[in-house]
């Protein structure tokens, strides 16, 4: 981790560091389970992560830092989440398969798209659900192929976690502000589930928040997709929607970004996200540290004409710079455009440019 950033960082703050970057804490000892409380929240903070590591991370190289109960926990945790993962996937084939079927462009976005592109198996990239972009001549089309395809209009209960049949009203509101039909569901009763991962979600009551029933012979979950037919308010799909790809993961084809839109699409959520009220996005990270390797010189060059079509520069700048903070070593052409972008340009207002300030000490809670 940068010293200049951080120099009260606790070794909980180093590990934490190491397995988004999918590596194991170095050099790592007994002395340090003190922090192993700490290092346990942050993981199960930043859950989407947990499936991405490694057996021997989570089985071998954690027991250095980690008490045998904290361990106990992550593994359950880690096994837990993955099989949700594992549901999700599952539990939306069926819709991702009619769209093709009626002809019905899309792509996978954000943490979906991500477990595509920069994983080797899609559950090992953790989210709560599954976001799907369409245009928005698309989009009464993509809802109706959800609706055959078993979800089901709804709405998070607001004290417990659960869903509950939308509100036609808060559903209007919802979809106006975030460009997206919000919360399709469909509830999905699981049964092969290992004795392992039936054990681990008996014995972890964190995971009832993904899981429920938990302790009977029939836990269920939820698979949620949310239909996207904007970024944002300034930034339509168009773009994007006309630079897809297609991937097969374990025999399913399917349609991604390519890697500038994609790239683009990361920067913007982590960056907006970070620094605005929500201070969260650090998981966004281990995304980012896969990602940086992959950009040659053309792909970037292309993820910098989007950023800079839609006044996101200053985010890929912030992002960026803090790769190598990872360990992960920038490409020449990467860091010359992060050397190129230290100082702002003359006679302008952050405002215009969206440069909100480095969001880093935001996402660890320092600011």
């Amino acid at each position: 981790m940068a010293r200049s950033m951080f120099a009260d960082a606790d070794a909980e703050d180093h590990h934490l560091v190491a397995l988004l970057a999918g590596r194991g804490p170095k050099g790592a000892s007994g002395r340090e389970r003190p922090h192993s409380a700490a290092l346990t929240r942050r993981l199960l903070a930043d859950w989407q992560v947990l499936p991405s590591l490694s057996d021997d991370v989570a089985d071998d190289l954690l027991l250095a830092v980690l008490t045998p109960e904290d361990h106990a926990r992550l593994r359950n945790a880690r096994l837990g989440v993955a099989a949700f993962q594992r549901a999700q996937v599952a539990g939306s084939a069926g819709l991702l398969e009619a769209f093709d079927v009626h002809g019905v462009p899309y792509s996978l976005l954000k943490g979906a798209a991500a477990a595509c592109l920069l994983y080797p198996e899609r559950h090992m990239r953790g989210a709560w659900d599954i976001d799907i972009g369409v245009a928005w001549d698309d989009i009464g089309t993509a809802e109706a192929l959800a609706l055959s395809s078993g979800y089901h209009q709804a709405q998070r209960d607001p004290d417990r976690p659960f869903f509950r049949r939308a509100d036609r009203e808060l559903r209007a509101i919802v979809e106006e502000s975030h460009f997206e039909l919000g919360f399709l569901v469909r509830r999905l009763e699981v049964t092969n589930l290992s004795d392992a991962v039936r054990a681990a979600l008996r014995d972890e009551p964190w995971l009832h928040q993904f899981w429920h029933d938990a302790g009977s012979v029939s836990p269920w979950c939820y698979s949620v997709v949310d239909i996207h037919h904007k970024v944002s308010l300034d930034i339509e799909l168009r773009g994007l929607l006309a630079a897809t790809q297609r991937v097969v993961r374990a025999e399913a084809s399917l349609s991604v970004p390519d890697l500038a839109w994609f790239g683009a699409h990361l920067i913007f959520k982590l960056y907006w996200e970070s620094v605005h009220k929500y201070g969260k996005g650090l998981y966004q990270f281990a995304d980012v540290v896969r990602l940086a390797p992959l950009l040659d010189d053309r792909i970037f060059a292309r993820l910098v004409v989007i950023l800079e079509n839609h006044k996101l520069l200053a985010a890929g700048y912030h992002v960026l710079k803090h790769v190598p903070d990872f360990g992960v070593a920038l490409p020449p052409h990467v860091a010359n455009f992060i050397a190129d972008m230290r100082s702002p340009p003359l006679d302008t207002d952050p405002i215009e440019t969206n440069d909100l300030g480095d969001m880093w000490p935001k996402l660890w809670g320092r600011r």
